[in-house]
């Protein structure tokens, strides 16, 4: 039993932010009219289902999908629907999230007394301690790891696959099967594709950088995947490529190219590192059908940056990369991250000063401030910093939960609003400009 579980409902959305966000779906709408924002249950289908439905088959093992994104996020609920739809003896498959973690504890410890056995994976994972569920694996699936899963339901344990650092021999031969999935059909804007899987780089302050290892999806494999796709969500003609870093691997982009050549009308969004914004890539977005480039950009200050991993040549090379994309015709957005543990008062004013600088080239902000997850590579330097373990705060939207090296967590706090509100000067004077000329380009 693969299950998706609910999560609470996010508590006192803060006001700024969701200002900012109504005048970002106004800006991206307008590129975009084809998407929406579903009103009821998940934003986007749970991809990591259909991967997980898949690699069970090569196992040898048939399964069934619980989706709780619906139902109100109570134990006794969860607990209820699954308890109903297993016996005693099955495995049920859970992924939680921070909103939902203690919540899936306690839906897990129910199950396991009622003689389910349950397995946790997912980025929460390595927080779960001994008792709390039957099974816990550490860390990206794969097929041999999912024939140990098996032989290990008997026993229990944990279950971690050493990885070492590079791109990696081996492929991923197996296309995800979306067959539990085709009741998001028409209740999705977009669709979620992988090329690779991975990040090479090296980030102490991101979620991914965990993986340590690049890994290629196969082309037969990749191209029977959009098949399916095509198949089973036919209007929905926007992709956002899901590879870390666009570029990184040269034979992933030439698939996608390749794949989607003779497969007209699909637009798409990408995200890579400033690194990889060299002619071939954009010359490779423009031939695919790329019209967003998102970039992270979690500091003006490179130094800062330095010390915490992220690779880069110093902010005039950014600024000359974002001038590139944007002079190719890309809409560039950039993921700004506020709250890292080693931002500075300067840094911070850095930071804004550069967004207004080059506000023209720039289209629209993802904002996030800064949660230490137990992936990130930072987690173990910062854990013992960490004030609050009420997963429900863990938001990307509220107060850190740590204690940052330079500032008060209130401090840390109030320089990110201070960047969501200039985010929001610009991405609103480009919709006052949008309503008065409502056919002229979105972009700019």
């Amino acid at each position: 039993m693969i299950v998706q579980l609910p999560f609470p409902s996010t508590r006192d959305p803060d006001e700024k932010l969701s200002a900012y966000y109504a005048d970002y779906d106004r800006l991206f709408r307008a590129a975009f009219p084809e998407y929406f924002i579903p009103q009821d249950g998940l934003w986007e289908m749970p991809l990591w289902v259909a991967h997980l439905t898949s690699l069970v088959r090569t196992a040898g093992l048939e399964s069934q999908f619980c989706d709780l994104s619906k139902v109100p996020a109570e134990a006794r609920t969860c607990f209820e629907r699954i308890h109903d739809a297993t016996v005693p003896g099955d495995l049920v498959l859970m992924s939680p999230l921070a909103q939902n973690f203690r919540l899936t504890l306690e839906v897990a410890r129910s199950l396991e007394k009622a003689g389910r056995r349950v397995v946790l994976g997912g980025n929460m994972a390595p927080l779960a301690e001994a008792g709390d569920a039957h099974l816990v694996h550490r860390g990206q699936l794969d097929a041999v790891l999912v024939r140990k899963l098996v032989q290990l339901a008997e026993t229990g344990g944990e279950l971690e696959k050493k990885v070492r650092r590079g791109k990696s021999d081996e492929l991923i031969t197996w296309a995800p099967d979306y067959r539990h999935l085709d009741g998001y059909r028409g209740q999705i804007p977009l669709l979620r594709l992988n090329a690779s899987h991975g990040c090479l780089y090296q980030c102490s302050f991101c979620g991914d950088a965990w993986s340590q290892q690049l890994v290629m999806v196969e082309k037969n494999a990749l191209a029977t995947e959009v098949d399916e796709l095509a198949r089973r969500f036919p209007d929905t003609k926007l992709f956002y490529i899901g590879d870390k870093t666009f570029g990184q691997s040269k034979e992933a982009v030439r698939n996608l190219v390749e794949i989607f050549r003779d497969r007209p009308g699909y637009r798409f969004i990408v995200q890579t590192h400033v690194m990889q914004v060299r002619p071939w890539v954009i010359d490779a977005m423009h031939e695919l059908g790329v019209v967003t480039v998102e970039l992270g950009f979690e500091s003006g200050d490179s130094q800062m940056l330095k010390r915490l991993n992220k690779l880069s040549r110093g902010l005039d090379d950014y600024t000359e990369k974002v001038r590139m994309l944007a002079d190719s015709g890309l809409n560039v957005v950039l993921n700004v991250m506020g709250g890292l543990d080693e931002e500075t008062e300067e840094s911070h004013r850095e930071t804004v000063n550069w967004l207004y600088d080059n506000r023209s080239m720039l289209w629209l902000f993802n904002l996030y401030s800064f949660v230490p997850y137990p992936l990130v590579p930072d987690f173990e330097k910062l854990k013992d910093r960490i004030h609050n373990w009420d997963f429900a705060d863990w938001r990307e939207d509220a107060l850190p939960v740590f204690q940052p090296k330079n500032m008060s967590p209130e401090r840390s706090f109030e320089l990110f609003m201070e960047k969501v509100d200039a985010a929001h000067q610009i991405v609103r004077a480009k919709v006052d400009r949008l309503a008065l000329a409502p056919h002229a380009e979105s972009k700019g």
